[in-house]
């Protein structure tokens, strides 16, 4: 069951101006009559703004969208009034609820319009219409509402938004969305950028290494298996050098190390690119400073002579007996005879203890002084060790040696641009910041060493001490940010530079075992890794097979059925003819192309009909009739509760107009299917009026008096009301033949109206 429509309301929308216009739907079909220009097609679109917020001409006519600027609010209608739609509907189950949909914007140049929609008076979307068992279809032609734009739409749209819309229809574009998330797993399995994987691979194209290593991917060992194999590599690469191969694992690697070393060398000096890591260091903290400090107060509270004196002092009490002297003494200190009293004794010791704190804070000073001694010779040295080997080498040597940009650039050829360059711009701030940390450092260093020579005479300057250890703290901070930089750049030039070398002396592939012997652990991690993602992938792809093969099975069947439903409708409409639809069906070795195939007979029976596109030999009376008739078995498919076909036969087709409205017809209310029929032919209105009279059709007619009020909707079954509203729209056209033919109705109103009233005078009579 679905919903069906018991009244539409507009007011403001196109054609309808400021008085709300209601057509009245109490059966199960209805037909609405209204001469061109009347405001049919907008009857037509109210249906569809109403379900969807929008009207599909705007998207299959327009040839510019701001063609449909200000194109569904009246033109007359007052400002500040609302536009909108409304209806009565009947739910499946047997509710009633009302739908509203406002007008909020109307289209502009470069934006599409707005609205509100509203079911029973709150705020809702076109999905909760599903719950009124309304469902809409695939865009652009989402409303059960046939217009002459829609038709042909099928046959004119693009392969794919063609394929698009079959798939929507026949509800397989989930099967898309499912193929779509299992492709999206590959690139989740794409192998990562892993430069062991790298290596291994430069060293299976090794004459010597591809035989030994070859078998790791065809059986995967153990860690101590790949540890062997890769140990078999090194004394395979060593035995065919003729070099002496070592006893242990870790031997062989450092002989093999060595030999590519020596073999590079022969043809650079790569040596010279060594360099040792930057050594740790930290700038002197603030208890350091504060120990100086505190020296320099402790300093000003004793005279110079007592400090001078205070150091023998303490030494003369560490003599054996000074704690226990009774009598007169020679004086340990300078050899005199009973010179060295109890009393003056203890004169020594009082001097001693008023010096203590002086005594402990020089003690802190001298060992402060010998760190910061150490740590400015350690920044020194650390900053000439962390150079690059070749820096510390005179020019004239690292020429004689060969070390020369010139060979560089000569040995890269045209790579050189790309790494040579970088890596002088980045040397050039290493050297400069080390030369410059070095002169700093040696001359703190030598200043401290003269402070430590005599801490007790030297005047100690802590905060200018203290300036120049931040100062070095902030060189040696961007020295080391330049060797950082500079890495970088050496590393992608010995990296070219080795690989030429290599080229050279056959040692392609060496440095690489040597990086992957240091680390085995993690090489057959990522090999076990990488035939985890090469198995998954395999399997990815058969399942990519599987769903396409039974997404191609599902579109088979239900394109068969599909073809089969509207061949149903076609012969309805077009019953026994030679020129027929015969499918519609994807293209055989095309994914995204729909075809449309029509049959030419020339036998009733139509057994050797020849297969051509529709396109190509239909009339347009022909496309006419099969785009009525895909939008029937849409419908029916879809289980739509009503349509609204608005001109579904062409004027011209007279010969199928009464297939239309007989079988038809019938065979839509008996799905059943509530329909709506808006037509611009009277005699179609008469005719379905009466035909379909037992059903309850109702009937309406629209006209429009003044422009200013827009369309007019007039309810009436009433046969003498519809000529004389007919004439009435006549005598409004200036032109004679319209005015002739007003005359024709009026007279043939006068004659209804004159058998209405016998009629009526012999039912009362026989009553």
């Amino acid at each position: 069951m679905s919903a069906k429509i018991r009244s539409l309301a507009v007011r403001g929308f196109r054609a309808y101006g400021g008085t709300e216009q209601v057509l009245s739907l109490p059966g199960d079909i209805a037909v609405v009559w209204g001469p061109n220009s009347k405001g049919k097609t907008s009857l037509g679109e109210a249906f569809e703004f109403l379900l969807t917020g929008c009207i599909s001409r705007r998207e299959l006519m327009a040839s510019s969208q701001d063609e449909f600027a200000d194109a569904l609010r009246n033109a007359h209608l007052a400002g500040g009034r609302d536009v909108y739609v409304a209806a009565s509907i009947i739910a499946p189950d047997g509710t009633q609820h009302e739908i509203k949909r406002v007008l909020t914007a109307d289209y502009a140049k470069r934006q599409d319009c707005a609205s509100r929609l509203e079911i029973d008076g709150a705020i809702a979307q076109e999905a909760d219409l599903a719950s009124l068992g309304i469902a809409l279809s695939q865009p652009p032609l989402q409303a059960p509402v046939l217009a002459q734009h829609t038709l042909s739409h099928i046959f004119s749209v693009k392969p794919t938004d063609r394929a698009t819309y079959f798939k929507a229809l026949f509800e397989v574009t989930d099967l898309d969305d499912l193929r779509n998330e299992v492709a999206s797993l590959a690139g989740e399995l794409a192998e990562p950028d892993d430069a062991p994987l790298a290596k291994f691979d430069r060293c299976l194209e090794h004459r010597l290494l591809k035989p030994l290593l070859s078998g790791i991917q065809r059986k995967m060992p153990d860690e101590a298996g790949i540890t062997n194999k890769l140990d078999e590599c090194v004394k395979a690469l060593l035995e065919d050098a003729g070099s002496p191969v070592p006893d242990t694992p870790d031997e062989r690697h450092t002989a093999l190390a060595g030999l590519l070393a020596d073999m590079r060398s022969k043809s650079f000096p790569v040596r010279g690119f060594e360099r040792a890591a930057l050594a740790g260091w930290n700038a002197p903290g603030a208890p350091a400073w504060g120990q100086l400090r505190n020296y320099a107060t402790e300093k000003t509270k004793v005279d110079e002579r007592t400090r001078q004196l205070s150091a023998l002092f303490v030494e003369a009490l560490k003599l054996p007996g000074m704690d226990e002297l009774a009598e007169t003494v020679e004086c340990p200190l300078c050899g005199t005879e009973n010179t060295l009293t109890p009393a003056r004794l203890q004169l020594i010791k009082q001097h001693v203890e008023n010096t203590k704190e002086f005594q402990k804070a020089e003690r802190e000073a001298k060992a402060v002084i010998a760190q910061l001694v150490t740590s400015a010779n350690n920044l020194a040295d650390g900053a000439a060790a962390a150079q690059p080997s070749f820096l510390k080498a005179a020019a004239g040597q690292r020429r004689k040696e060969g070390f020369t940009v010139a060979r560089l650039r000569d040995l890269l050829g045209d790579e050189a641009e790309a790494v040579v360059e970088p890596w002088l711009a980045t040397l050039r701030p290493v050297a400069r910041l080390s030369a410059a940390l070095r002169r700093r450092s040696a001359a703190l260093h030598e200043q401290l060493q003269a402070i430590a020579a005599d801490v007790g005479g030297a005047t100690i300057k802590t905060e200018v001490i203290e300036t120049e250890f931040d100062a070095l703290s902030e060189q040696r901070t961007s020295f080391a940010a330049a060797l950082d930089t500079y890495d970088t750049a050496a590393s992608n030039l010995r990296a070219a530079l080795n690989a030429a070398l290599d080229e050279q002396s056959d040692t392609a592939g060496w440095q690489d075992l040597l990086d992957l012997a240091s680390g085995p652990a993690g090489l057959l991690s990522l090999l076990i890794e990488r035939r985890a993602r090469a198995t998954v992938t395999k399997e990815l792809e058969t399942a990519l097979k599987q769903i396409d093969s039974a997404k191609e099975k599902v579109l088979e069947e239900k394109f068969s059925d599909y073809s089969g439903a509207i061949q149903a409708w076609w012969e309805r409409l077009r019953p026994d003819e030679h020129t027929f639809f015969s499918a519609v069906q994807p293209r055989k070795g095309a994914k995204r192309t729909i075809d449309f195939k029509a049959g030419l007979s020339t036998t009733a029976d139509r057994e050797t009909a020849k297969l051509r596109d529709v396109i190509a030999i239909f009339s347009q009376s022909q496309l006419h009739c099969l785009g009525l008739a895909l939008f029937l078995a849409r419908a029916e498919h879809e289980g739509a509760g009503f349509v609204v076909l608005d001109d579904p036969v062409l004027s011209s087709d007279e010969d199928y107009r009464v297939h239309f409205n007989s079988t038809v017809l019938t065979e839509l209310l008996a799905l059943p299917m509530q329909v709506i029929v808006l037509t611009q032919d009277h005699d179609t209105w008469e005719e379905l009026e009466t035909r379909y009279r037992h059903a309850g059709i109702s009937t309406a007619q629209l006209y429009i008096d003044s422009p200013a009020e827009g369309t007019i909707i007039e309810n009436t079954s009433d046969a003498l009301i519809a000529k004389l509203n007919r004439a009435k729209s006549l005598a409004r056209g200036g032109h004679p033949d319209s005015r002739k033919e007003c005359g024709i109705q009026l007279r043939d109103a006068g004659e209804r109206f004159c058998k209405e009233m016998l009629v009526n005078e012999l039912t009362v009579k026989n009553a």
